[in-house]
């Protein structure tokens, strides 16, 4: 009996994100590597995503993510994989198939499953291998890319779009104060890639002005590059409207390229200064800067996003939202679990990397996301910081209602307007 539920779990590591997918009902669109959709568990709108491609899935919204379909069915299924019953509940889920029982099987019986199980432990190895192998590879093609996208674009930003796009983000004549500081660049004429063209290549989606800046790991090594497509005309953002895609979702007017996990956008300042502030955007954190006269003795950064600033949740703390549900797969309705406030353990260098000698760290919250999963994530980044370094003094600073972020407020843009 031990050996049929050893390979009814190696099977179950065989099975393909894609195949594990639609066991699961979740939404395949076309031939598309990704699919975004709104996650089972946590809702939102398009924060559960798996690439068919890359074999990987991720929640942002929770903070977790994997390369194997075990792990996907137990997020979508709320299931718990540390636990066997729950493991093998996933593993059902992806296979279709029932969880085996003792049915009285012969001395041949057991060892025919005995052979099937060591050659499905040995395809598995072999795959994940390969897998990882490809998976590196095409990490060091990105994070090239996105170092020459940051080397090649232009360390002179006065008088270009990037000094005239801050400035009317913030509604400010000029820039001064910030002298020789600003650490992102102009690309004068960046291409957004998007789709394929009729020979199936990738297709010159756009091409305009970019404010590009890069993400820096703990070695200060660039592994990656976040691109701000620039439009002077299309107030209040100053971004260009680029359309929709495929399912008819508006493009954004930002990506990001290489890796951003364990890296950090430098804004403005140097990563020697003992004080830090750090939001999820640049915009956020320059707009913080210029109202305390970008101070040499700070280092104003950007996480990139949400989940890169708060890193992974403890499991263990999830929590009900007090107002949001979701209909379940038998149509009951259940509340959505929101991630716990405080981090995993065992994963707190899986965000941005702040440096040793930091005595102060100020975190920049955004009212922009659905703000009680909002307020646990950045619960969740002050205590990742406290217990990496319990000597720096880490707070939170939130916008005043009716503002979004910093920005918003530097510049006097309420929402509500």
């Amino acid at each position: 009996m031990k050996q049929a539920i050893e390979l009814f779990v190696e099977e179950a590591r065989g099975v393909s994100i894609r195949d594990a997918a639609a066991m699961l009902g979740l939404h395949i669109v076309g031939s598309c590597a990704e699919h975004p959709q709104p996650c089972p568990q946590c809702g939102g709108i398009d924060c559960f995503a798996f690439n068919t491609k890359k074999n990987k899935w991720n929640c942002r919204a929770g903070s977790v993510g994997g390369n194997d379909a075990i792990g996907m069915a137990a997020h979508v299924l709320d299931l718990d994989v540390k636990k066997r019953p729950e493991l093998l509940e996933a593993c059902a889920a992806v296979l279709g198939t029932a969880i085996p029982v003792d049915d009285g099987e012969t001395h041949e019986e057991r060892a025919a499953r005995k052979e099937r199980l060591e050659k499905r432990r040995l395809e598995n190895a072999a795959r994940a291998a390969a897998q990882a192998k490809d998976a590196a590879s095409f990490r060091e093609r990105e994070q090239a890319r996105a170092r020459g996208i940051f080397e090649y674009a232009s360390a002179s930003w006065r008088r270009t779009a990037v000094d005239a796009y801050l400035c009317r983000r913030l509604k400010v004549g000029s820039l001064s104060g910030v002298g020789a500081g600003l650490r992102v660049r102009i690309s004068p004429a960046e291409t957004y890639w998007h789709g394929k063209d009729a020979f199936g290549r990738p297709a010159d989606h756009h091409s305009g002005p970019a404010m590009i800046g890069a993400f820096e790991d703990a070695d200060r090594q660039i592994i990656g590059c976040h691109i701000t497509w620039i439009d002077l005309s299309n107030s209040p953002k100053f971004r260009p409207n680029l359309g929709n895609d495929e399912k008819c979702r508006v493009l954004p007017s930002k990506k990001m390229r290489g890796s951003k996990k364990h890296g950090l956008i430098p804004v403005v300042g140097n990563r020697d200064s003992r004080r830090w502030i750090v939001a999820e955007g640049i915009e956020t954190v320059f707009a913080v800067a210029y109202s305390e006269s970008f101070r040499a003795d700070t280092l104003y950064a950007a996480a990139g996003d949400q989940s890169n600033l708060a890193g992974p949740a403890n499991k263990k703390g999830r929590f009900k939202h007090p107002t949001l549900k979701r209909t379940d797969r038998n149509g009951r309705e259940r509340a959505v679990m929101v991630p716990a406030p405080f981090p995993d353990p065992e994963r707190l260098e899986d965000a941005f990397p702040i440096d040793g000698h930091v005595r102060e760290c100020i975190l920049l919250g955004e009212w922009d996301s659905e703000h009680v999963a909002t307020a646990a994530a950045m619960a969740r980044a002050k205590k990742r910081i406290e217990l990496l370094l319990p000597d720096c003094l880490t707070a939170l600073a939130w916008p005043p209602e009716g503002y979004g972020d910093f920005c918003d407020l530097v510049s006097g843009w309420r929402q509500s307007a």
